[in-house]
């Protein structure tokens, strides 16, 4: 069965000036070994950080859409509650990893779950793509890649660029195999890599939007 779990992490402030109401960053992990999945396999895991106020926001928060298997009614399920905790706010800024924008061409999160719900679950997509639309859009790989003069613009890169620790055990395996161990025994590693995928994106993208370098004390 698929499951909505929810984390309180890290005091944060977000210039309300720039990103709104609030700032999300998102994570896809769709049922593949690969890592561009093919279209037709689903979404199985969706993590969303968020801040959690206006201006001066004291904590950040982790949502992890989780699917019980990679069954269609799964995927549906995780879509329509990712949708419905989207259309809390009234808009804001998203960021992703290369993926914050509508277009395939230009990364993988944004566009995958547009694209799932459109060929899969036709009747999400009207209200995914409407709720999507009333974001501004941070791409944290396409920012470093305009903006900074560095060798690689890969997530791990900036993470280390701005001072984010991942443990071990927070790096992802390839999404089938993490998520199976997890639904065959309660393996939680790849619930903790895409908590992390999600939370370190939020911290890059303040320290971007915001053009600080700002390091995190509890490493994920």
């Amino acid at each position: 069965m698929s499951r909505c779990l929810q984390f309180e992490i890290d005091p944060l402030e977000v210039s309300e000036k720039y990103v709104g109401s609030v700032l999300v960053a998102l994570d896809v992990l769709a049922y593949s070994e690969e890592e561009c999945p093919k279209p037709e396999e689903p979404a199985c895991l969706i993590a969303a950080a968020h801040t959690s106020g206006l201006s001066s926001v004291s904590k950040a928060y982790v949502k992890l859409f989780v699917a019980g298997s990679p069954a269609l009614k799964e995927e549906k399920t995780i879509l329509r509650d990712f949708s419905a905790y989207m259309d809390m706010f009234d808009g804001g800024t998203l960021a992703a990893h290369y993926g914050a924008s509508d277009s395939p061409d230009e990364g993988f999160d944004v566009p995958y779950l547009l694209a799932r719900a459109r060929q899969a679950h036709p009747e999400l997509y009207p209200s995914l793509s409407r709720t999507l639309g009333r974001f501004k859009r941070h791409d944290t790989c396409g920012y470093a890649r305009e903006n900074m003069d560095l060798p690689s613009a890969d997530l791990e890169y900036l993470e280390g660029y701005y001072g984010l620790a991942r443990k071990p055990d927070a790096i992802l395996p390839d999404a089938r195999s993490g998520m199976d161990a997890y639904w065959k025994a309660g393996d939680a590693a790849v619930l903790k890599g895409a908590l992390t995928n999600a939370y370190n994106c939020l911290r890059i993208a303040q320290s971007q939007i915001k053009k600080t370098i700002c390091c995190t004390d509890i490493p994920l």
